[in-house]
């Protein structure tokens, strides 16, 4: 037995096929580690055509109200814009459009709409000392004027709104505590604003008694987001960055899933056919070994094969993926939301968890094209049909999603995906472990009593 499997290793690291396939797998691995290191969903800043907001305040008429308005809205505007333009940092422009906006608009409202020249000068002054403390990057000053509106406002209001500016105080406590930057690109930042913009829906969700199932779902996934970035605070780890080595082995079955099916298939679908195309199988039928025995042997190294190249694709991945977008980020841990709160798992626990759920998935695939393999004596049969039994299936499953149809739930594409006990979740069918793992079993058994049963009959002579 041992020696047959032998023999099938070495036929397999002989074939060109999967040369091919590795080189190309290679290549669409530092593809994707390349495009996972650009900033792609950076968020576009919005386009403010100068000119023609200039153009649009030649042709208003300042003695009508709704012209007056529009005229003022586009003062603060090009305002705003031109401060951009001399502040350029991350930091300048954040303060320049959430703390200088307001202040902009009752400047030039006083000015055109109130004529209160007093009150124009007042707000003129301040937005000068607001400017100067941007010159000098004195963020401490915008730190502490938010704290002190904050804790104003908490013993100026009561229930649900002062649990709001509550949470907001808190938030902004930390941001001195720790001396966030005002920087989008800081990650800390990042889930501090996520918490103050979504703050007011979130509590007042919380609140409410009556929900609609809509509401109901928004409220979940509220929680979910705000839990997943207190955390983020909490621990001060980087676990929403998605440019990292970390990010690519969070998504390695849907970047990379492609091509376990692509290599299981290729080695199930011919370890059988092969023989008969080439006309060897003449040859080992020869040999003092039982068919079972031949059959048994080459089923093995599918076996084993299917786990072995997920490690190799693995490997593969964390020495392109470590050069191209650095080792650091493995040690920043998974962290899931589930209803009973956070789990998390180091990145190599994660990604190997995900793997061994998703194997009863590419057994069954495997072992399809292991039966139409054997028999039918033809790879491009055997190839084929496997591609498609998998395309099926996931066609089936998201039918399965929505329809209730009995029929569906004897396919095994409802069952084959344990991914569900790694995330924390509830099976998308509802279906028990138990039953999963019987309907996988079932499945591989038949198929390869079919195949066993076949080869055990087939008739070599004329071959």
């Amino acid at each position: 037995m041992i020696r047959l499997m032998k023999n099938e290793i070495i036929k397999l690291l002989k074939k060109k096929s999967f040369y091919i396939v590795t080189f190309i797998f290679v290549l669409f691995c530092i593809l994707t580690n390349v495009v996972y290191d650009s900033s792609l969903d950076t968020i576009l800043e919005e386009n403010i055509n100068i000119e023609e907001i200039e153009a649009e305040n030649k042709g208003l008429d300042l003695s009508k109200e709704d012209d007056l308005a529009i005229y003022v809205d586009n003062l603060t505007t090009l305002k705003i814009e031109e401060l951009k333009e001399v502040y350029s940092s991350n930091e300048a422009k954040f303060l320049i459009e959430n703390n200088l906006y307001s202040l902009i608009y009752q400047m030039y409202e006083s000015k055109y709409v109130l004529e209160d020249e007093e009150l124009y000068q007042k707000y003129n002054l301040e937005l000068e000392n607001n400017i100067l403390k941007i010159e000098n990057n004195d963020w401490s000053y915008f730190k502490e004027q938010r704290i002190k509106y904050l804790e104003k406002r908490v013993n100026e209001t009561k229930d649900i709104e002062k649990e709001r500016y509550q949470a907001l105080l808190k938030l902004a406590l930390y941001r001195k505590e720790k001396d966030v930057p005002y920087d989008e690109d800081h990650y800390l930042h990042t889930s501090i604003l996520y918490l103050e913009e979504n703050m007011y829906e979130y509590i007042n969700l919380l609140h409410d008694d009556n929900l609609t199932k809509e509401e109901e779902s928004r409220l979940s996934f509220l929680k979910e987001n705000m839990s997943i970035h207190e955390y983020v605070l909490e621990h001060q780890q980087d676990i929403l960055n998605e440019h990292t080595l970390r990010a690519v082995f969070t998504n390695f079955s849907g970047e990379f899933g492609i091509f376990i099916l692509i290599y299981v298939i290729m080695l199930a679908g011919s370890i059988v056919s092969e023989e008969y195309s080439r006309g060897t199988i003449k040859y080992l039928l020869t040999k003092p070994f039982k068919r079972r025995t031949i059959l048994t042997s080459k089923l093995l190294v599918v076996i084993l094969f299917i786990p072995l190249i997920m490690l190799f694709m693995s490997f593969f991945e964390l020495l392109i993926g470590g050069i191209i977008l650095g080792f650091d980020s493995l040690s920043v841990p998974v962290v899931l939301y589930t209803s009973s709160g956070l789990v998390s798992y180091s990145v190599l626990e994660y990604l190997g968890l995900l793997l061994l759920s998703s194997l009863p998935m590419y057994y069954v695939i495997g072992m399809v094209a292991f039966m139409i393999s054997t028999v039918t004596a033809s790879t491009s049969a055997a190839i084929t049909i496997s591609f498609l039994f998998y395309l099926l299936g996931n066609v089936i499953s998201n039918l399965a999603l929505i329809y209730s149809l009995p029929i569906f739930k004897v396919f095994v594409s409802l069952y084959w995906d344990f991914s569900y006990l790694v995330t924390v979740q509830t099976q998308p069918f509802g279906a028990s472990i138990l039953t999963s793992i019987l309907v996988v079993l079932a499945y591989i058994f038949l198929m390869l009593c079919i195949a066993y049963v076949f080869f055990m009959k087939k008739d070599v002579k004329n071959i």
